[in-house]
């Protein structure tokens, strides 16, 4: 009888030996659903302040939210060419713009200085009874004075007389006084010369420019750096070399000072 009680309490603990397992198991499970319901309830003012920071990170612009219909934030870069805000490109213009009208008001002046200098040189010269050998005009390239050769060379000399410094001198220095580069040309005529000092017209109108170069810096004080001496010979003829007369006018010093603009083309 004994035997019998003790084998029937055994198979009783057996047969419910499977309902701890059980309960853990329900244990466990409530467990992950109450996390995955607490996580999806995160808070919506939090996670719109997270995709916010996130947003500007990656793209720069933009509210932090991912438009709807799968736009992205970041627009593509198309065959490589960068985009241009729109508002830089009109300020750029604007700029364009006001330089313009700042390099055409510079430009008036600056005619209207080498006029007023025409005019003085011109009332000088005519003081002087010079009229007939200078001449001025203005061109694309400045002010230009264009002096017969006669007044300050004699024939195949590149010295200039000392009777006829005093006048070169009064011309540099109201030239100076606007403070421009100067270019000096020496011009001849087709005349070929040939002697001991220059065996051609390129080697003469070079020197004869140098020598008004010199005077200009040794007796008026310019700046080395404000002229430059060039030669043409005979390649820029103003008349007909056919002619004496024409010859005559050929055989000049151009002493031009330079415009900004052209100034700045040479440069």
């Amino acid at each position: 009888m004994s035997k019998k009680k003790q084998k029937h309490h055994q198979e009783e603990e057996a047969g419910e030996a499977w309902l701890l397992p059980y309960s853990d198991l329900m244990t466990l499970l409530l467990a992950v659903f109450i996390v995955l319901f607490a996580v999806s309830q995160v808070d919506q003012t939090k996670a719109d302040a997270m995709a916010e920071a996130f947003s500007k990170n990656i793209a720069g612009v933009g509210n932090g939210v991912m438009p709807e219909k799968g736009n992205s934030v970041i627009k593509p870069n198309i065959d490589g060419i960068p985009e241009v805000d729109s508002s830089e490109n009109t300020e750029s213009e604007n700029s364009t713009i006001t330089q313009e009208q700042v390099e055409k008001a510079l430009g008036e002046y600056e005619a209207k200085k080498l006029e007023e200098l025409e005019k003085e040189i011109d009332q000088q010269l005519k003081a002087e009874e010079m009229s007939g050998d200078v001449t001025t005009s203005i061109d694309t390239r400045g002010l230009v004075i264009s002096l017969k050769n006669a007044i300050l060379f004699d024939s195949g000399s590149a010295d200039i007389a000392p009777k006829n410094q005093e006048r070169l001198i009064k011309i540099a220095l109201k030239i100076k006084e606007l403070n421009k580069n100067i270019r000096i040309e020496g011009h001849t005529d087709n005349i070929p010369i040939k002697n001991n000092i220059y065996p051609s017209n390129w080697e003469l109108s070079s020197a004869r420019a140098s020598s008004v170069v010199r005077l200009f810096i040794d007796k008026c004080g310019i700046s080395p750096k404000k002229l430059v001496p060039v030669g043409y010979s005979d390649t820029k003829p103003i008349a007909d070399n056919k002619t004496a007369k024409g010859r005559e006018k050929n055989r000049r010093i151009d002493i031009i000072v330079l415009s900004t603009k052209y100034t700045n083309l040479e440069d």
